[in-house]
Formats: structure tokens, C-alpha cells, sequence
């Protein structure tokens, strides 16, 4: 049995490079919403779809649905609409009539449980605020002028310590900086959503809020330890927790040199994209994650997906890349659609690709990376005319 949320591939012939396919097997159930005409993107993810398995196996597995509802939100499936949407829905409704989850509107950031409240707005990206982001110093003064105080004793205090008036004293500041800086439309309107906290778990841990959580088990997967992202989630919160932690420091330090070498290594734009080639230099784990990173920072061309290229060790017999690409939902509603063109890219080449419209990944052979880059070049650029001739 497979649960997934990719969009499957159409052809049902074995893969090719050693890498197998549900045709190569006698008899699969494939539980996949894309099968269903239900959005894997948006509506429901791969844990909500293992989370559908797990309920159908035995009733008693209902009390996982908080997984479910960090999987989506891990998976980013709230940004669109700034919130869950489509099955998730159901799902999250579950978690919330089994008093586990809580659901509200409130910022949009990361980091509400965990970050000193200078931090978060440092390192925020959806929304960017210019001027604040990026710089710690202009993040201290903002909230400085609205009359906060940093700190509680020693202790610097995170978003959720904060009062629900000191809250909306500082979104609304933030909200007026925007709508004064900001030269992307509706930009302000992201700054607010809705924030899902695990109630069950200890204020102040990222396990409380669901960005956190998901960014905790990530940093486990992401870095061959899923094992304690497994142990996590079955409620060890003491030497498997001390290691996520661990872990998560360490992702966190990968992904800003992977993002610091990505800007030296400098990104070459062709009609339709832009790429970057960071050779070993970044985990092909990883890389994804970076270049959807390099394309939402500052200064950024957002006119064009950004795809990634890293050398990848999953057949060690033969030189591959990994390519990882990374849209933004404006392009995605221009038309673009990574998971068709990355697969229609690496096929072309003797790979293998596949994905979300918004968000895929490919690997191809080292030596075919030129071909590669044409074909997607080429069919992003026709995916984009296509709707735009639709459109009228």
C-alpha cells in the first residue's frame, strides 16, 4: 500500500536508472487524492492521506490528526488561502473536536513559540517588510516605537507570551509599514492567517505550534534521522526531543551556508527560469528548501521559477544531479506547472522528475544538465503562453 500526494506519473512503465515504479509491483493500493481529482497541493498532503489509512485501518487512530494537520501545514498546503482548505479541513475539524488541535487566527511568521519576537520579525519572508527583514537592529527599534518590552526578566519573550492587545498593536503597526514600503500588492494581506497549536503539548516548545513541529521533523528527515522524527511523534519528548533539537540547529545552520553559497554561486536566468548549480557544496536533501529560500529573500526575481542542481548519491554507480525546483503561487496562477515540466524536462534526458505544480524535483544524469535546462525552459515558457491565451 502507497499513501502519496504527488501527482502520479501517467505512464505506467517501469523506471529507468534502477528506480522502481508501482507498475513493477503485482498488486498495489495506491491511496493518492490526485487520483481522485482532489488537489495534492492544496487540499490534502501525504500525511493526510496516511492519516485516511490509518482511520480506515481502526477508529482508535483518530487521535493521530494533529500529524496529519503538521504534515499540511509542513507541506505549506496553508499559504495559498492562509489556511488549510479541502479535506485538510475535515481533518483538522477531527483534531479540533478531539480537543488536540486549536485553530485561530494570528501572524503569519514562524517562530511563535520559540523566537524571541525581534527574531521572528528578522527573519520573516511572507510577507517581507522591508526594512525589518533581514536586519535585526531595525526589527528592535519597530517594536521599540509601539512601546513593547523585549524581555520578561531575562528571559526574551516569543510572540505567544505576548498579550492578545500587544498582539494586535504590533500587527497593525506592521500591517501600515507594509501598506507605506511595499511594492507587491496584497502584501499585507499575508501577514495574517490561520496558526494551528497543538494544545496537548508544553508552551514554549516547537512542538506546540504546527510550523514548528513540521520544521522539527524535517530538519530529522532531511538529515537520514527519521527515526527520531518517528519517536517524536509517538510522544518520546526526552532523549529522542534532545536530539531533534540537535538536529534542528544543525538544519538551520546547513540551510543559511546553503543559502549564502547559492548568492556566491549566483543564479543564471534564461527566458522562462533561473537556476543555480551548487555541486557538492549543498545536500541534495536540502537544496529544494534553498531555492525556495533564495527566490522569497530580498531583491529576489520572482518572475521566474528558480531551480536547483546539487549532485546526488542515489546511485553511486552513475554521476547524478538532483534538480529541485520552486515556483511562487502568482506564477503558479500564470499557468506554470513545475510537476508536468520537470518530468516532461527529465524524461527528455534519460531521468526521472515529478512533484506539485508549485514545488518539484527531478534527477537526471550529470552530463545532461544543458538539455535538461532547454527542455524546461522550453515548456514553462509554453505552460505560461497556454494560459495566458486562455485567459484572453
Amino acid at each position: 500500500m502507497v499513501s502519496d500526494h504527488h501527482v502520479p506519473d501517467p505512464t505506467a512503465t517501469p523506471r529507468k536508472g534502477g528506480q522502481l515504479s508501482l507498475a513493477d509491483f503485482g498488486s498495489t493500493a495506491h491511496v493518492n487524492p490526485q487520483l481522485h481529482g482532489i488537489s495534492g497541493a492544496t487540499d490534502l498532503s501525504g500525511a493526510g492521506a496516511t492519516y485516511l489509512v490509518a482511520v480506515a485501518m481502526s477508529m482508535d487512530n483518530l487521535d493521530l490528526a494533529p500529524l496529519a494537520v503538521v504534515g499540511a501545514v509542513g507541506d505549506l498546503q496553508d499559504q495559498k488561502a492562509r489556511r488549510l482548505v479541502g479535506l485538510n479541513r475535515l481533518v483538522l475539524a477531527t483534531a479540533e473536536d478531539l480537543g488536540v488541535v486549536s485553530a485561530a487566527d494570528d501572524i503569519s511568521f514562524f517562530g511563535r513559540e520559540t523566537r524571541p519576537i525581534h527574531k521572528m520579525l528578522e527573519y520573516s519572508s511572507d510577507p517581507f517588510l522591508p526594512g525589518i527583514t533581514n536586519n535585526e537592529e531595525a526589527a528592535i527599534a519597530f517594536l521599540h516605537e509601539r512601546g513593547l518590552e523585549l524581555k520578561d526578566g531575562e528571559a526574551w519573550r516569543t510572540w505567544n507570551m505576548l498579550s492578545q492587545l500587544e498582539k494586535d498593536d504590533i500587527i497593525d503597526g506592521l500591517r501600515d509599514h507594509i501598506q507605506r514600503s511595499s511594492r507587491r500588492p496584497g502584501a499585507a494581506g499575508r501577514l495574517t492567517g490561520e496558526a494551528y497549536a497543538l494544545t496537548k503539548e508544553a508552551p514554549g516548545t516547537p512542538m506546540r505550534d504546527a510550523k514548528e513541529f513540521a520544521t522539527l521533523l524535517n530538519a530529522c528527515g532531511r538529515h537520514g534521522q527519521a527515526v527520531i522524527g518517528l519517536r517524536i511523534c509517538k510522544g518520546d519528548r526526552g532523549e529522542a526531543y534532545e536530539m531533534g533539537k540537535v538536529l534542528l540547529k544543525d538544519h538551520r545552520s546547513a540551510l543559511s551556508e546553503g543559502l549564502n553559497l547559492a548568492k556566491e554561486v549566483g543564479v543564471t536566468r534564461l527566458v522562462n527560469i533561473q537556476y543555480f548549480d551548487s555541486g557538492d557544496g549543498i545536500e541534495e536533501t536540502i537544496v529544494g528548501t534553498v531555492a525556495g529560500m533564495l527566490l522569497n529573500s530580498n531583491g529576489s526575481d520572482r518572475s521566474a521559477p528558480m531551480v536547483a542542481f546539487a549532485e546526488s548519491t542515489e546511485c553511486p554507480d552513475t554521476p547524478q544531479m538532483k534538480a529541485s525546483a520552486r515556483a511562487t503561487q502568482d506564477l503558479v496562477s500564470r499557468g506554470v506547472d513545475l510537476s508536468a515540466a520537470m518530468r516532461a524536462a527529465a524524461e527528455s534526458v534519460g531521468g526521472v522528475g515529478g512533484g506539485h505544480n508549485i514545488a518539484a524535483g527531478a534527477t537526471i544524469p550529470a552530463d545532461r544538465k544543458e538539455g535538461f535546462l532547454r527542455v524546461l525552459d522550453e515548456t514553462v515558457g509554453r505552460q505560461m503562453l497556454s494560459a495566458s491565451r486562455r485567459r484572453g
